[in-house]
């Protein structure tokens, strides 16, 4: 009967609301098979929950919800959550900030934009996300990938040759078109430096720091893979090619690329930080 009750509160069913939400989100997310975007999506979510779970450590989460902000809310959800019955309809970049401002007028009202600002402006990446893309291919990326990763191939003892967005070796070539460009895994990198910013307590230089050296980073690693790729090519390679030039293979390099720049990230800011805290 306790347990019966408690999940009866508000706090619980709010708990519960989010749960559900974030179970649609990735379930439609798994049925479209944009690896690019759950990887995307699974870290905004994830930081989303690391700020939400302090305000509750601290504050307990209890609705403080209003007449007018609930019913606001209610509708905004419905909403979202009636387009999302249908895959085509449900907007991956959009549908979620309105699942969360419905949820936080639930939960706290027309007050809750200023007490919950830092989560709704994580899931307001989701809006940046393809506004990043759409800059990246302004600025002709696949030039930019085929320039780079010709100078890889030539420092590391290849006589590559470059023709516009195609790398040419003896034995080979690679078209690099938008897709192998990396504009997924730069726009991913990208997002990564703003996340950081609301768990790790960085100075003005530093997050310039991120914001540069994150997109620097997927840029370089998606470099290499396309240098990968040409090679296999001019080895005839082509269950290999066909690997790393897929979903799977992208996606490797997408995760290499958080790793490396959580790294830096760890040795450069949160170690010292920890260690600044301890002392």
């Amino acid at each position: 009967m306790n347990l019966i009750k408690k999940l009866g509160t508000p706090s619980y069913l709010l708990l519960a609301i989010a749960a559900a939400i974030t179970a649609i989100h990735f379930t439609l997310l798994e049925q479209d098979g944009n690896q690019n975007v759950m990887s995307v999506s699974l870290l905004i979510w994830l930081t989303a929950a690391s700020l939400l779970w302090d305000k509750y450590q601290e504050l307990g989460l209890e609705s403080k919800s209003n007449l007018p902000s609930t019913l606001l809310g209610i509708m905004l959800m419905v909403i979202a959550l009636l387009r999302s019955i249908s895959p085509a309809g449900y907007h991956f970049f959009l549908s979620p900030v309105i699942f969360t401002i419905g949820l936080v007028l639930l939960a706290d009202g027309f007050n809750g934009f200023r007490f919950y600002w830092k989560e709704i402006s994580v899931f307001s990446l989701f809006l940046l996300y393809p506004i990043v893309m759409r800059f990246l291919g302004m600025i002709q990326m696949e030039k930019l990938t085929a320039i780079f990763s010709t100078f890889l191939l030539y420092i590391m003892g290849f006589q590559p040759l470059r023709e516009g967005v195609s790398i040419i070796l003896p034995t080979g070539r690679v078209e690099v078109l938008q897709a192998c460009a990396g504009l997924d895994i730069v726009t991913l990198m990208f997002i990564c430096a703003i996340l950081l910013f609301f768990i790790v307590p960085l100075t003005n230089t530093q997050k310039i720091i991120c914001l540069f050296l994150a997109p620097f980073i997927g840029f370089f690693i998606n470099s290499i893979r396309v240098c990968l790729l040409t090679y296999f090519v001019s080895q005839s390679a082509d269950e290999a090619f066909d690997y790393w030039h897929g979903e799977d293979g992208s996606l490797a390099f997408a995760m290499i690329s958080v790793v490396v720049f959580g790294l830096f990230c760890w040795f450069s800011y949160i170690r010292p930080l920890s260690l600044e805290i301890q002392d």
